[in-house]
């Protein structure tokens, strides 16, 4: 049972890394393509920054998705496991 909560918590932290950095691509090529591609309007702009802002301040900050080195775990990281 052990093994397989190991694998279930690192195959949810991979996902995870796997959207944020396809968001990331997106939300740039999507800024790009508003700038140069089409003509866009004031909400345009206010609708990526909303978007972009949110993924950075809510999704970003669960610190179970950045990849630690054991050095740096805390005594909270290491007994929530």
């Amino acid at each position: 049972m052990k093994a397989d909560k190991k694998v279930y918590i690192w195959l949810v932290k991979f996902i995870r890394r796997i959207y944020i950095i396809a968001f990331n691509i997106y939300a740039w090529f999507w800024l790009y393509r508003l700038i140069f591609i089409r003509e866009s309007s004031f909400e345009d702009y206010l609708l990526w920054f909303f978007a972009t802002a949110g993924m950075y301040f809510f999704v970003l900050d669960g610190k179970d998705i950045l990849v630690m080195d054991k050095s740096q775990r805390t005594y909270h990281d290491i007994n929530n496991k």
